[in-house]
């Protein structure tokens, strides 16, 4: 990896930005080199040699150029870095930053919002596994910032589809949601990532639809952006 970066380095500003996201090991490998996911201390190693490099860059170019994934973070165990660590987010489309701007984005819509907002009535949430968890805080601390109550649930989906070590929400498939969501307790809708559709389509990776889906699960499916405003603006209605 150092060398590799190394080498990368030396061709900026060319290779102005690289992103270093662990390989998606899915359950189909059968004849293929054995390979398996980063243990938590491998992932934490990850981390510090790439942000080493990382900030050796930023003092010799100006730029970190190097930045690992969020799903390196989370498989460490790590905090995500603030804001200003990821410069101009060059590498949102390949999982660096997207959570961290997800929230810095709730807390802007939460600025702006009105000073009482309306009950919201009971909902909940599915995505993958691994962002599960940090999607509750924010929210939480969103609606403590509003001073509002909600009543909603949070449903981390595992892909039995693709795998189990597949953890990010864009490759859960209409049928683990709706095996792994029917029965549970929904309220009046469900919200999903808009990323979990394939593009431009309301249609999962398995040929699902979302009117399919929520056919089956008996409450509407709402697919909602990868935006914080987006996000605000569905769960509050304003």
């Amino acid at each position: 990896l150092q060398q590799s970066m190394e080498e990368l380095a030396a061709l900026y500003p060319q290779v102005k930005s690289v992103s270093v996201v662990p390989v998606g090991l899915t359950r189909h490998r059968q004849g293929l080199y054995p390979l398996r996911p980063y243990t938590e201390g491998e992932a934490q190693g990850v981390v510090d040699q790439v942000e080493a490099f990382a900030a050796q860059c930023l003092a010799e170019k100006g730029s970190r150029i190097f930045w690992c994934s969020d799903e390196f973070y989370l498989q460490a165990g790590r905090a995500l870095p603030e804001d200003d660590f990821y410069e101009e987010y060059t590498q949102l489309e390949n999982g660096v930053g997207m959570l961290r701007l997800l929230e810095t984005e709730l807390k802007g819509a939460v600025m702006t919002a009105p000073e009482e907002i309306p009950p919201v009535a009971p909902f909940s949430i599915a995505t993958g596994v691994a962002a599960a968890p940090f999607l509750g805080e924010i929210i939480d601390r969103a609606a403590a910032k509003c001073h509002t109550k909600l009543d909603y649930s949070v449903y981390p989906v595992v892909n039995h589809f693709f795998g189990e070590t597949i953890t990010v929400a864009g490759l859960l498939t209409g049928q683990d949601l709706l095996a792994q969501l029917k029965g549970k307790h929904l309220g009046t809708r469900v919200l999903l990532p808009q990323n979990t559709l394939r593009h431009g389509e309301t249609v999962f990776l398995d040929d699902m639809t979302v009117e399919e889906l929520s056919q089956g699960l008996g409450v509407p499916v709402i697919p909602v952006e990868q935006d914080g405003f987006a996000l605000f603006e569905t769960i509050f209605g304003v």
